[in-house]
C-alpha cells in the first residue's frame, strides 16, 4: 500500500462486545508471571548498554477461531487455535528513540517488533515460551540499538523538525485482568441456516457470484512492559453474514453486504428475518444491475446514518489521530485549528471507545487499555463545531503530552495514535422524513436536476500526506437520486470525493436517527476494530464521480449455479 494512501481503509467488522467479569489477579497469572520474570532479567542488562534499551514490551495473544464458509463453488469449515507473542524495543531515550520517522528515507519497511507465533506459556513444559521471549528480546534489542544510530545521524543532518516534541512518554504503570469463558455456538444449525440463504441466489442471472460465512474468534491478550503494567483482557468477535455481487458488461462491480454481529447465539438472526434480508439485498443488487449509470455532478446530499458516520471515520478521523500532527509529511489539515470552526456549531464529535454498545449495539470499537497499556479515556475532538483536540497515542506532540488510551495495532505493529468509538452528536436535529424535505428545497433552491441519498458506505482511502491531493474517496455501494418531485431512482457507479476542510463544512442539518457503523480499520499500525455513530445528515453540497471499473468482460458463459438447480436452460 503506498505511504500516500495509507490512512482510511476502511472494512465492515465484528465488534468487540461486553464481557462478564471474572475475578483474576493480574500479579497471580501464569502468562503475565512468565512475561514479567523475562522483562525483569533483561531489563537489568539492556537499560545498561550504550545505547541503552529503555523500555521494552510484551503482547501475547491466545486466540481460538471458528469459520463456516459457504460459497457458489461449495461449502468449508475449521476451527483451530492461534498463539502469537510480539516484543517491541525502544533504544535512546524518550526524547529521541529509534522509532522516530526518517526524513527524506524510507520508513515503510522499519520493523520495530518481532512476532513469533506457535509458543504456548500454558504447556507443561513453558520453558519453551521463556525461550521465544529471550531470543526475541535478544534480536528486537540488538535491531533497535542498530536503528537508533541509523536516526540519530539522519536527525543531525536532516532538515529542522517543526514540531520538536519527544519522540515517546513512558505510560503510567497499570494492573488489570479479567477472564471470559469461551463461548459456544451451534454449528450445524449455523451451517443450515447459511447452505438456505446461498439456496436463494441460485437461478439468479444477476447474481455472479455470493459467499455466505459464519466467523468467530475469541481468547486472551496479555500486556507486559518494562515500567510494571500488567494487563490481561478478552476478547471475542462473532459475526453472521453474506455478500452477493455482480459484474456488468461495462466493468462495473456490484455488491449487497449484510452482517450480523453478536455475542450469544440467541442474538443471531431468525430463520424468518434472515431469509428476508438475503431476499431484500438480491432486489437491491437487481435494481442495482439495471440502473443507469451516475454522472459527475455537485449536488446536495443526505448521507444516511451508517454512511455519515463512514464519512466522520474517513474526513476528519484521520487527520485528528495526534502522532501525524508532528510529522512533517503530514497535510496537517486540523493541526493549528484548535478553538477554529471546523463544521456547522450544532455538530459536536466524540471519540469513546468506553461505550461497550450503543442502543443496545455492540461497539466493535469499544476496549479498555490501549495496545501501549494505557486505560483509555473519552476525547472531545469538536465541541460545538469548534476543533478541541486529538486523539494521544504515547507519542506526544505540542500542546498535548500524554496520551489519552488511543495507541492501537495489530500484532507485530507499532502503535499509533488510532480511533475506538467515534460519534457524532447533533445538538439540532429533526425527524428522517423532514431531512428528505430539506434536501428537496436545497434542490430546488440550488436549481438541480436531482440530489442524492447515499444509502450504504462501505468504506474508501484518505489522503494525508503534502506529496499528495489532500482528498478523501469514498464508494458508496447503495445510492439514490432524489428528483424535485419527491421521486427516487436508483444510480450505480457513483463514488462520493472531496477536501476535509470544505467537505466537513457542508453539514447543514441532522436527523435523529443515530445508528452504529461496526468495521476494521488499516493503516502504519495494522488493522484495528472501530465503531462510529452518526446520525443522518444533510450536506449543501456533495461532489460525485464516476467509480473505476474492472478491465474483466462478465464470462461469456452464465454460471450455473445462475441457472437453477439444473444448471441449464
Amino acid at each position: 500500500m503506498k505511504k500516500s494512501i495509507v490512512l482510511g481503509w476502511i472494512l465492515l467488522g465484528i465488534f468487540c462486545p461486553v464481557f462478564s467479569q471474572s475475578t483474576c489477579r493480574a500479579q497471580e497469572d501464569p502468562v503475565l508471571h512468565l512475561m514479567a520474570a523475562e522483562l525483569k532479567r533483561s531489563n537489568k542488562t539492556l537499560k545498561k548498554l550504550n545505547p541503552p534499551v529503555y523500555y521494552l514490551s510484551y503482547t501475547y495473544e491466545d486466540k481460538y477461531g471458528q469459520r463456516i464458509d459457504v460459497a457458489q463453488d461449495g461449502a468449508d469449515a475449521y476451527a483451530r487455535r492461534n498463539t502469537a507473542l510480539t516484543v517491541l524495543a525502544r533504544a535512546g531515550s524518550p526524547k529521541l528513540d529509534n522509532t522516530r520517522p526518517l526524513k527524506g528515507e524510507a520508513n515503510y519497511d522499519r520493523a520495530f517488533t518481532k512476532t513469533v507465533r506457535g509458543v504456548d506459556p500454558l504447556a507443561a513444559d513453558p520453558s519453551a515460551f521463556t525461550l521465544a521471549l529471550w531470543r526475541s528480546t535478544q534480536q528486537m534489542a540488538e535491531a533497535a540499538q542498530e536503528e537508533f544510530s541509523r536516526v540519530k545521524t539522519n536527525s543531525q543532518t536532516a532538515a529542522a523538525r517543526q514540531d520538536t516534541s519527544d519522540d515517546f512518554v513512558i505510560p503510567p504503570v497499570a494492573r488489570y485482568c479479567r477472564q471470559q469463558e469461551l463461548k459456544t455456538f451451534n454449528t450445524e444449525k449455523i451451517r443450515q441456516l447459511l447452505l438456505k440463504g446461498s439456496e436463494l441466489t441460485r437461478g439468479q442471472p444477476f447474481v455472479q457470484d455470493s459467499s455466505f460465512s459464519f466467523n468467530m474468534e475469541q481468547g486472551h491478550r496479555y500486556f507486559a512492559d518494562s515500567s510494571g503494567t500488567r494487563l490481561k483482557t478478552p476478547f471475542l468477535f462473532v459475526r453472521l453474514g453474506y455478500e452477493i455481487s455482480n459484474r456488468l458488461a461495462d466493468g462495473t462491480q456490484l455488491e449487497r453486504v449484510n452482517y450480523y454481529d453478536v455475542t450469544d447465539e440467541n442474538q443471531l438472526p431468525s430463520e424468518e428475518q434472515f431469509l428476508a434480508d438475503v431476499r431484500q439485498s438480491i432486489s437491491e443488487l437487481n435494481a442495482l444491475s439495471n440502473a443507469p449509470e451516475a454522472d459527475p455532478v455537485t449536488a446536495p446530499a443526505i448521507l444516511k446514518n451508517r454512511a455519515m458516520a463512514v464519512f466522520v471515520h474517513e474526513v476528519l478521523g484521520h487527520r485528528v489521530e495526534g502522532h501525524r500532527q508532528k510529522l512533517d509529511s503530514f497535510g496537517k489539515t486540523f493541526t493549528s485549528k484548535i478553538g477554529q470552526l471546523v463544521t456547522a456549531p450544532f455538530v459536536t464529535i466524540i471519540d469513546d471507545a468506553t461505550l461497550s454498545s450503543f442502543n443496545g449495539q455492540p461497539l466493535r470499537g469499544f476496549y479498555e487499555y490501549d495496545d501501549e497499556g494505557v486505560k483509555v479515556r473519552p476525547v472531545t475532538l469538536v465541541e460545538n463545531g469548534l476543533l478541541r483536540g486529538f486523539l494521544m497515542s504515547s507519542s506526544p506532540i505540542e500542546g498535548f503530552k500524554t496520551s489519552n488510551g488511543h495507541g492501537r495495532a495489530s500484532l507485530g505493529n507499532l502503535p499509533v495514535a488510532r480511533m475506538g468509538v467515534t460519534r457524532l452528536i447533533a445538538s439540532q436535529a429533526v425527524p428522517y422524513d423532514e431531512l428528505e424535505k430539506q434536501l428537496l428545497a436545497e434542490v430546488r433552491a440550488q436549481h438541480k436536476p436531482y440530489g442524492y441519498i447515499i444509502e450504504d458506505l462501505s468504506g474508501g482511502f484518505t489522503m494525508t500526506d503534502t506529496d499528495m491531493p489532500q482528498v478523501f474517496k469514498l464508494e458508496p455501494k447503495l445510492v439514490y437520486r432524489l428528483y424535485p418531485d419527491g421521486r427516487k431512482e436508483a444510480v450505480r457507479g457513483a463514488d462520493m470525493v472531496g477536501t476535509p476542510l470544505v467537505s466537513f463544512g457542508q453539514i447543514i442539518a441532522a436527523a435523529n436517527d443515530d445508528a452504529v457503523f461496526n468495521g476494521s480499520c488499516g493503516a502504519e499500525s495494522g488493522w484495528v476494530p472501530v465503531s462510529a455513530i452518526a446520525p443522518s445528515v444533510l450536506l449543501k453540497s456533495l461532489e460525485i464521480e464516476k467509480t473505476a471499473k474492472s478491465e474483466q468482460k462478465p464470462p461469456i458463459l452464465p454460471s450455473p449455479y445462475s441457472l437453477g438447480k439444473g444448471g441449464s436452460k
